[in-house]
């Protein structure tokens, strides 16, 4: 439970790679009984452990931390009360350090860790598997300032060549695809509203990422509206789940999108554990999408004033704009169809 040095670590684990100094530092929280599986992810990554501490330990530890090393956090089987202390504090070290940690938690704690970590910088992984470790560390290693990255051990880019896809859209592009069409479909949908011509050359000259689609009045959407769109996308997989091709219609951010702005006509509140339900994909990706759609305000997180324990997220004001004219201008084509 207490804090253990670099020295004591070496009798925790494996023995200590050649090349284990070299690697970037890393700072383990995780009581002494769950700290092998992060323990092992470090080693095969190369990195270089500082420290690991105790959960007890943090608080005291964290106004006196130097330098910017990667968090890996082991928060599964940890007592609720002890995750809703410690991790505010974490949350504020991190913005405050511009630092990135890895969290390894369980389906059940989604909830709670998700009020207070969610970001960027915060990978958040749901009963993880070791290769998951591994791979999350290795990406939290390659993305710290280059300052700090000078003595990044080359296996930590060497092991993860196996888990990259170059001819696959990223998580980003994909989002930043989405993002510029909602663009689109909402200057669209304010066209089409209000009987003006859509011509090519403005959609070709105008490709800023704004939502500037203004639902006329009278055109107002119903949350049964949306849930026919959702209706038919589930569809699919029934039909098609029997070839195991429900991956092929994965598509977290526009399901989200989706089941948030429903949500907003019911008057009905979201938690982060209902959104990843929601997204259709395992609660890992759907908690990275989350926190890239938030970083990217399409989501807003609000703390839930009556339980510590949960947050809940709606869309922006300008996602649920650019919803409304999608749905409108959805409508308009199916009846002119």
């Amino acid at each position: 439970m207490g804090i253990t040095t670099l020295a004591d670590a070496k009798t925790e684990r494996r023995p200590a790679r050649p090349y284990g100094d070299r690697g970037h530092p890393m700072l383990l929280i995780a009581d002494a009984t769950a700290a092998a599986p992060f323990h092992a992810a470090i080693d095969a990554v190369g990195a270089r452990l500082l420290q690991r501490i105790g959960w007890a330990e943090v608080a005291g530890l964290l106004p006196r931390l130097g330098g910017r090393p990667v968090f890996a956090v082991e928060a599964r089987d940890v007592a609720a009360a002890t995750l809703d202390a410690v991790l505010p504090l974490l949350a504020d070290h991190l913005a405050a350090e511009e630092g990135r940690a890895v969290l390894a938690l369980a389906t059940a704690q989604i909830d709670l860790v998700a009020r207070h970590l969610l970001g960027e910088r915060i990978e958040l992984l749901c009963d993880p598997s070791p290769a998951q470790r591994v791979v999350a560390l290795a990406e939290a290693c390659r993305r710290m300032p280059p300052t700090l990255q000078e003595g990044l051990s080359d296996t930590v880019r060497s092991d993860r060549e196996p888990f990259l896809h170059p001819g696959r859209e990223s998580d980003e592009e994909r989002l930043r695809r989405l993002t510029d069409g909602m663009a689109r479909i909402s200057r669209f949908a304010a066209d089409f509203v209000h009987n003006q011509p859509v011509t090519g050359a403005s959609e070709l000259g105008d490709r800023r990422t704004r939502f500037d689609g203004e639902p006329a009045i009278g055109h107002a959407v119903r949350p049964q509206d949306v849930r026919r769109v959702i209706h038919r996308r589930q569809l699919r997989s029934k039909f098609f789940g029997q070839f195991g091709g429900e991956a092929l219609f994965e598509d977290p951010a526009w399901d989200m999108l989706l089941d948030l702005f429903a949500a907003e006509l019911e008057g009905v509140q979201v938690s982060v554990s209902s959104l990843c339900i929601a997204a259709g994909v395992a609660p890992t990706t759907a908690l990275r999408w989350i926190a890239k759609m938030t970083e990217m305000e399409l989501f807003i997180r609000h703390p839930d004033p009556a339980d510590r324990r949960r947050a809940f997220m709606t869309l922006s004001p300008r996602a649920s704009e650019a919803m409304q004219a999608y749905m409108i201008a959805l409508r308009k084509i199916e009846a002119a169809g």
